[in-house]
């Protein structure tokens, strides 16, 4: 009898360079693959990643003082989801960089009208969701929605939100600005317009 064989995804490679920025910038990986990053900006470095913003999950356990020329290889801990990272290098932090696992959005969290990250990156064709704790709000895209289905507003509650695609897009910026909701004049007062920005890289 035949014994089917199991496939084991090589490692995905970054490298950090003497500037501190992750190359690739942003990679998309299957579920059960491990990143291998690879110091090679001269010095030691530490890379942090950002807990997911709606779900508060831990994706990867941050690496502390990597020498460098030294590698350190990673599996993700959670899948189906977005992460973001920074490297810090000489008193400097680069970033962020993104790792998708799976397919899955980047989280973004909005409380008033102000989201957290401020700044989010995602590799080409990744996803975002936002979703509110508080208000509902109303969301522009500065120079058009790069995202399918279109994202007009962040609801309250993670359920009540699309997730969003991006098209194919590369080294691009898609700055947006949060309101709330048409009709919450309470609401304006007490939040004051926000926005931030997606970065495709």
């Amino acid at each position: 009898m035949a014994t089917a064989r199991v496939f084991t995804a090589p490692d995905q490679p970054i490298n950090i360079n003497r500037q501190g920025q992750a190359n690739p910038a942003g990679v998309q990986i299957s579920n059960d693959q491990s990143v291998k990053f690879s110091n090679n900006s001269g010095s030691t470095i530490s890379i942090t990643f950002a807990p997911t913003a709606i779900s508060d999950q831990t994706v990867f356990n941050d690496i502390n003082s990597l020498a460098s020329g030294a590698n350190y290889t990673e599996a993700p801990l959670v899948s189906g989801i977005t992460v973001n990272y920074n490297v810090s290098l000489n008193g400097q932090t680069y970033g962020p960089f993104a790792i998708e696992v799976g397919t899955g959005p980047l989280e973004i969290s909005v409380t008033g009208t102000n989201p957290t990250p401020t700044i989010g990156t995602i590799p080409p064709n990744g996803e975002i969701q936002f979703s509110a704790t508080d208000d509902q709000c109303a969301m522009t895209w500065l120079n058009g929605d790069p995202f399918t289905p279109a994202l007009n507003y962040v609801y309250v509650g993670q359920a009540n939100n699309q997730v969003g695609a991006e098209n194919g897009n590369s080294g691009k910026d898609f700055g947006y600005t949060l309101a709330p909701s048409a009709g919450a004049v309470q609401a304006a007062k007490m939040h004051p317009l926000g926005g931030g920005t997606i970065k495709v890289t």
